[in-house]
């Protein structure tokens, strides 16, 4: 039985959702960087973790912006839903809190530019990713060169597409479903 299959979704729906989500995400910016560097480059655990705070952001931002407070009440964002979420990736507590930590650092910084009004938002949000994933000290040192900014703009994008899909998906069974929270 599927998410529609009855017109009652619960938060454990929402969750198994947002979780596909993510895995997509996660495997697109995985998969699309690689083409990018033309399969010269091999990516490592600490970049594994940029790019599934990217997709994880990517979630948490449209389940925040559509559902407000209550995604808070509800448990659909926090610690506990990324937990669930990202049970696959980490194999013990130990690796899931540094995860946390790093997850926490991040979204403060990504969060200056995650503003509506941004006009340059897939921009900026790509630069600030890699400065993280070319392991810069600060977008100054970031070198424009081509397969840097196929990557600004790949990521920018691609984060930009997922938060939109998120979105859209929760505004679908808003108007179909009644919840069972």
């Amino acid at each position: 039985m599927g998410l529609f299959s009855s017109n009652r979704v619960t938060r454990k729906n929402i969750i198994e959702a947002l979780s596909g989500f993510f895995d997509a995400g996660y495997k697109s910016l995985s998969q699309g960087l690689i083409q990018v560097f033309e399969g010269k480059i091999e990516i490592n655990s600490e970049q594994k973790k940029e790019l599934m705070i990217v997709s994880m952001l990517a979630v948490t931002e449209a389940t925040s912006k559509t559902w407000g407070k209550l995604a808070e009440e509800k448990e659909l964002v926090g610690k506990k839903p990324r937990e669930i979420i990202l049970k696959q990736y980490f194999s013990n507590t130990e690796e899931f809190e540094q995860f946390e930590e790093l997850f926490n650092k991040r979204s403060r910084e990504y969060h200056e530019v995650l503003q509506s009004e941004n006009t340059e938002l897939a921009f900026q949000f790509g630069q600030i990713f890699c400065t993280h994933f070319l392991g810069k000290d600060k977008i100054a040192d970031l070198e424009m060169d081509s397969h840097n900014l196929t990557t600004v703009m790949f990521v920018g994008m691609t984060f930009t597409e997922q938060m939109i899909g998120v979105k859209k998906f929760f505004d679908e069974i808003m108007e179909k479903c009644a919840f069972d929270w």
